[in-house]
Formats: structure tokens, sequence, C-alpha cells
């Protein structure tokens, strides 16, 4: 697997610009986001936390153990409601296949009109962030995106809300999230 260069990335970064513009200019809107399940949705809250022992008593009094986190997927679902965005799987869920991740946040809360439109590369590994540059080249019909993920994203930064793994999609990230499809709209 060949690494990209920073040339090659500031390169694909006005390749990406150029793109939206024109798009923009056509009257086109329509955002995708890019969905990390794991440290975005699914919360490992930390040990001693109020969330960690309300999901340990829940569990110890025989419910069912939730991986995602409720209020993150609320917060999925007004974002769905306030902008035009496709849903794109990048976390690497994906592999499990989209009818399961739809299944799987359903089941956690997702509205069913909130459907996934597609996913990063299955066929073989890459850097997250060169995947969804990948679909974005491959996909070029979209007016701007954006990037929940818990991992760091250096060349997507201004896409890009990075969680924190034990608090997930929270209202501080959401807010983050509001004003970079702000700055689209």
């Amino acid at each position: 697997m060949k690494v990209k260069s920073e040339f090659q990335w500031r390169i694909d970064h006005m390749k990406l610009n150029r793109i939206m513009r024109k798009n923009r200019k056509e009257g086109k809107k329509l955002y995708y986001v890019f969905l990390d399940f794991d440290g975005v949705l699914n919360v490992f809250f930390e040990p001693g936390t109020p969330e960690f022992e309300a999901m340990r008593k829940k569990i110890e009094d025989g419910g069912e153990f939730e991986f995602a986190d409720r209020k993150c997927v609320e917060r999925l679902n007004a974002f769905c409601e306030a902008f035009p965005v496709r849903l794109i799987i990048s976390s690497s869920w994906r592999f499990s296949g989209i009818d399961y991740c739809q299944e799987y946040l359903e089941k956690a809360g997702l509205k069913k009109e909130h459907r996934f439109f597609g996913m990063t590369n299955t066929e073989e590994f890459h850097p997250r962030e060169e995947d969804i540059v990948s679909y974005l080249f491959s996909h070029p019909d979209f007016t701007g995106f954006i990037v929940f993920d818990d991992m760091d994203m250096p060349h997507l930064k201004e896409y890009h809300v990075q969680t924190d793994p034990s608090k997930g999609w929270n209202e501080e990230k959401n807010a983050e999230a509001y004003k970079i499809m702000q700055n689209f709209c």
C-alpha cells in the first residue's frame, strides 16, 4: 500500500473544493456524512461515570446491553433532518454489510427514513481518510461533506468532527458539526 505524499493530499484537497464549487454553482445541495460507529455512536463510557454505572446496573438487572448510545443516535436523527444528507458508512462496521448496519442503528433509535446510501471501500484496507477521498472522487455529486470519527484525520480536518470515544457525538461535537455544515449552506 502506497502512502500519499503531502503534495498529493494538497492536490486532492484542491480537486474536492473544485467539485464542491462546481456543484454549488449548478444549484446542487447534497452533503455526504461519513460515519464511524465506534467512538461516535458506540460510546465507551469510562468506569465510574454515571453512564457506565447505569449500563452496568441495567445489565445486572437482566437488561440487554446496548452498545450504541441512544442520545448520540438522536443527534444523528436531528442532523439528518436539518440537512439534505446521504449517510455513508466509513466505520469498520461496514464489513458486516449495509443492511446489518442499518438494522443495528434502527434498533438503537435511527429513524427508518434515514437510510445508508453507501459505504467506503470494502475490497482492501486503506487508511480511512484515503477511503473517504476515494469515495468522494467516485461520487462527485456532493456540495459538501462531513466526517464523524474518533480517529485523527489531519488531511480532512476542516470537514472532520473528531469525537472522544468515552463521550461520542455529544452536544459539543454536535455544535461543531452544525458549524461545519453552515459553511456549506
